[in-house]
């Protein structure tokens, strides 16, 4: 409600700056929405509502206030409540901000709590991809101002040689000097043009014809910046970007359980779907003989192998998948046995039963050499007793 607010009365005091300026009946003076009306009462209380939450959270997370997890958060809030009420004081005052130029960036900085939103964009999952992309992307960003920089400053320094050499040579009243002095009239303003030219400030056109007055080699290399900009160092660092922008959505663990999850929820509605189309009685359960007609059809394999799902042996297959073994198979029966097959659930058991079997074999031997071992002590006492050589 609060940036809605602040774009409503920005509107506002724009369009009335305007019309103060076209009626000339503000003196010069700075005209301001927020300096009458219910405008100010809304104002006020929207303040209000800023500095009471401010000082609640400052008694309830005292000294975490400043070290928490959110201290960035803290204090930027406290930053602008704190410009928010100078600017109401000095209003109440009744001081005119028009004259006080070095305070006037001060009725700035309130607009910036609209920034408080970025808080929320966790809860939105396409938003937060889109933010995580862009500030993993901070120093690539970076790098890639550098390298265009370096490529215009490198083709500005011979453009300006040849207008040098063209304004030198020319006569007076020269109506392409004028263009010049627009478009290259300084090492800054050259580099201005050829980055307007690559960002579409400026038709080609409009740069081009200068630079066929001066030759037609200058016109043949600002072909080629546009050429080596466009097609091959903007088209790099976009698929950089892109990269980059992956890789982030790979790494974060919340956004990739959200897809794992979503994932899921597509495979389950898939193999409803082939159940549903095998079913073809409507029964709710198949049988042997109707599942091995349904799975040799050409379309039904094709369904399985795009889902991960593949088998050599239908039979085989059902019988993996009918758990309860009762000859029949049910829904649950068949999405659950193709996601283990799928996700290497088969393997997994395999695993456990061959860890489990090795583990009976261990006891089984134990108990067997307890066994002997007793047998043999009886033995002993037996042949003892009876005075009976042993051999």
């Amino acid at each position: 409600l609060n940036a809605l607010f602040i774009g409503v009365t920005s509107d506002i005091s724009v369009r009335s700056a305007i019309e103060t300026y076209d009626t000339d009946s503000g003196e010069g003076m700075y005209t301001d929405a927020l300096k009458s009306g219910w405008w100010l009462a809304v104002d006020l209380a929207f303040n209000g509502i800023f500095f009471f939450e401010l000082v609640v959270r400052i008694m309830a997370l005292e000294g975490r206030f400043c070290v928490g997890k959110d201290w960035q958060w803290n204090m930027f809030d406290a930053l602008i409540v704190s410009f928010s009420v100078m600017e109401m004081t000095l209003l109440s005052m009744g001081l005119k901000m028009s004259f006080i130029r070095v305070l006037r960036f001060a009725r700035v900085l309130p607009s910036l709590r609209m920034l408080r939103l970025i808080r929320f964009i966790s809860l939105v999952r396409k938003l937060r991809i889109m933010m995580m992309a862009i500030f993993s992307s901070r120093v690539m960003l970076m790098w890639s101002v550098i390298v265009l920089i370096l490529e215009m400053f490198l083709f500005s320094i011979i453009f300006l040689s040849g207008v040098v050499q063209y304004i030198a040579d020319a006569p007076p009243n020269n109506t392409d000097v004028e263009n010049m002095k627009v478009f290259f009239g300084s090492l800054p303003m050259t580099i201005l043009t050829l980055f307007m030219s690559v960002s579409g400030g400026v038709d080609y056109w409009e740069v081009l014809k200068l630079l066929l007055v001066i030759s037609h080699g200058y016109a043949m290399l600002y072909m080629l910046f546009i050429v080596l900009t466009v097609l091959a160092v903007l088209n790099v660092i976009n698929a950089i970007f892109v990269n980059d922008a992956m890789e982030t959505t790979r790494m974060d663990k919340d956004l990739r359980m959200h897809q794992e999850l979503d994932e899921t929820k597509m495979e389950l509605e898939r193999l409803t779907s082939i159940f549903i189309d095998m079913d073809e009685k409507g029964m709710g359960t198949i049988n042997l003989q109707d599942f091995l007609k349904q799975v040799e059809r050409d379309d039904m394999k094709i369904a399985f192998a795009l889902i991960g799902v593949h088998f050599a042996d239908g039979h085989t297959f059902f019988k993996h998948l009918d758990a309860n073994c009762n000859g029949l198979l049910s829904i649950d029966e068949f999405v659950i046995g193709c996601i283990r097959i799928k996700g290497g659930g088969i393997l997994i058991d395999m695993d456990v039963r061959l860890k489990e079997t090795k583990a009976k074999m261990k006891a089984w031997m134990r108990d067997h050499q307890a066994a002997l071992t007793l047998l043999s002590s009886r033995v002993q006492l037996l042949c003892d007793r009876f005075d009976i050589p042993v051999h």
